[in-house]
């Protein structure tokens, strides 16, 4: 199995800590996440990654945001509101809401997020829930909290973006 190559490896990370920080067990988390011990443990080796479902699992269970988890933000708590189901629609309503303001098309938006025009329609008419890295992609695009898009605060919130380096900005 080959590691996958993502720039979400913070989520794997926070969860793999918070896991620790409770003591608990691979086995003992992944039945918390409904997962098996080899898929926590894939996790954490960065062969496979969370789900978004999952990472709502996650913050619900340690009071911690999306935003902490995909490392948007450093403070681990969060008044968030807790969602045992997400809503696929209103994911989908923030999608359309953040892609207008932006300005742009179901076509610009999959282009940015280098995946299809059909999966961001689906994304988009609640058909598929967003892959974890199509929603940290969204979020540093559009600037706004990860907590918001998926329902667990009622406003939208500024996240800071994170400074991307240029590499020919680099002295070597």
């Amino acid at each position: 199995m080959e590691k996958e190559t993502r720039n979400i490896a913070v989520v794997e990370d926070r969860a793999r800590n918070i896991r620790i920080r409770k003591g608990l067990t691979q086995k003992e988390f992944g039945e918390i996440l409904g997962i098996s011990k080899s898929y926590v443990s894939d996790i954490e080796n960065g062969y496979t990654g969370l789900s978004v479902e999952h990472i709502n699992i996650i913050c619900n269970n340690y009071n911690v945001s999306f935003d902490y988890m995909l490392g948007f933000s450093e403070k681990i708590n969060r008044n968030i509101i807790k969602i045992d189901k997400l809503d696929l629609k209103l994911m989908g309503d923030h999608l359309k809401e953040i892609r207008k303001e932006l300005g742009i098309t179901q076509e610009k938006l999959a282009s940015k997020l280098n995946v299809s025009s059909p999966l961001v329609t689906h994304y988009e008419k609640g058909i598929r829930f967003i892959r974890t890295a199509d929603l940290k992609g969204i979020c540093e695009l559009s600037g706004y909290s990860a907590d918001w898009y998926v329902g667990k605060l009622e406003y939208k919130l500024k996240i800071k973006q994170q400074k991307r380096l240029n590499p020919r900005r680099l002295k070597v």
